[in-house]
C-alpha cells in the first residue's frame, strides 16, 4: 500500500433504477453478476417497490438498481432511445441532467463528461444505473443501513430510518455459511485506501509485492499478520463491500499500519473510501 520497503522491492522488480422496459432483445443483454440477496432502495421514509426485477450488486460491487421506478419515485424525468444493441438514457430535474449509455463507463452530468466504474446495465430489456451515480449527480444524500441491507436516499436532505427491519439472525441461520477453518482471529482496527499514489507511496495502483490493486488487497503488519495470509474479514459497515464478510490476501503495507491494523483496499476514489472512516473488524487467519 504504502512507503518505505515497497518502493526498494519496486525498484528491484516490481459500485433510477428501476425498469425501463425497451424493445431490445434479450440476447443483447449480458446476466449481471448477482454478489448479494435481497437488497433494498429506500427514498426518504418509504420502501422503493420493485414490481418483477430487484436491485444487484455487479462485478465492481457497486449496486444497481432498475431505473425508471426509482426516477419515478424521486420525481425525475426519464428519457431514452435505442444505441445499436444499447439504450441512451437521459434523466433529469429542474437543477441536473445526467446522461448515459448502457454498457459505457462516460457519462455527462451537466454538461461535463465524467468515467465512472460500473457502467448502466441492459438486463433483460431493463436498465440498470449504479445508485451511486444518481446520489452523486443529483446531490442526494446517501446512507447505507448494513444491518438491514437498505440504501436509503435521503433527497430532502434528511436522514431516515429504515422503513424495514430484517428478521433477527437466528431466523436466518439456514442461509448463514459456516466460519471456515482458520488459525486465530484479531480483533483490529480497519481503515480503507485507493489506488490514488498519494496514499501508495507514489505507487498507485500496485501493493508491496508488485501485484495490481484489487478488491481483496489489504495492508497489514507483517509481525501480527505475515504477507501472503489469507484472511476473512467481518464486522465492517460499508455498502462498498460483501454482508457476509471480505476475502482477502495480505498482500501490501503501510507506514501507519501498525500493530493490529489493517488497512482495506478499496477500488473507489478517495473521497468515497474515507467513508469507510475507522471501524474495529475481525480478522480470521485462514489455514493453509
Amino acid at each position: 500500500m504504502k512507503f518505505g520497503l515497497k518502493s526498494v522491492l519496486l525498484a528491484c522488480l516490481f459500485t433510477l433504477p428501476a425498469i425501463l422496459p425497451v424493445c431490445a432483445p434479450a440476447a443483447y443483454a449480458d446476466e449481471p453478476v448477482r454478489l448479494s440477496e435481497d437488497i433494498k432502495l429506500q427514498v426518504n421514509d418509504k420502501l422503493v417497490q420493485f414490481p418483477d426485477a430487484q436491485p444487484f450488486v455487479d462485478e465492481n460491487h457497486k449496486l444497481q438498481v432498475p431505473a425508471r421506478v426509482v426516477a419515478d419515485k424521486l420525481g425525475y424525468q426519464v428519457n431514452w432511445e435505442p444505441a445499436g444493441s444499447e439504450i441512451k438514457v437521459t434523466i433529469k430535474d429542474n437543477k441536473n441532467t445526467l446522461s448515459l449509455q448502457t454498457g459505457n463507463k462516460s457519462v455527462t452530468v451537466n454538461g461535463q463528461h465524467e468515467k465512472i466504474e460500473s457502467a448502466a446495465e441492459l438486463v433483460d430489456g431493463r436498465v440498470y444505473v449504479p445508485v451511486r451515480l444518481i446520489s452523486d449527480s443529483f446531490d442526494i444524500q446517501t446512507q447505507w443501513d448494513n444491518q438491514n441491507r437498505i440504501a436509503i436516499l435521503g433527497a430532502d436532505g434528511s436522514y431516515h430510518a429504515p422503513a424495514w427491519y430484517r428478521p433477527s439472525p437466528a431466523v436466518q441461520t439456514a442461509s448463514q455459511a459456516p466460519a471456515p477453518a482458520y488459525s486465530k482471529m484479531i480483533e483490529v482496527k480497519a481503515t480503507a485506501y485507493t489506488a490514488s499514489p498519494g496514499e501508495n507511496g507514489g505507487y498507485g495502483g500496485v501493493d508491496y509485492m508488485g501485484n495490481s490493486l484489487s478488491l481483496g488487497t489489504i495492508a497489514v503488519d507483517p509481525s501480527v499478520i505475515p504477507l501472503g495470509s489469507k484472511v476473512l474479514i467481518k464486522g465492517y459497515s460499508y455498502m462498498g463491500l460483501p454482508a457476509n464478510g471480505l476475502y482477502a490476501t495480505a498482500t501490501d503495507i503501510g507506514g501507519a499500519i501498525k500493530g493490529n491494523r489493517i488497512d482495506i483496499f478499496l477500488p473507489e476514489n478517495r473521497a468515497q473510501a474515507k467513508l469507510f472512516g475507522m471501524q474495529n473488524v475481525q480478522v480470521y487467519v485462514l489455514n493453509p
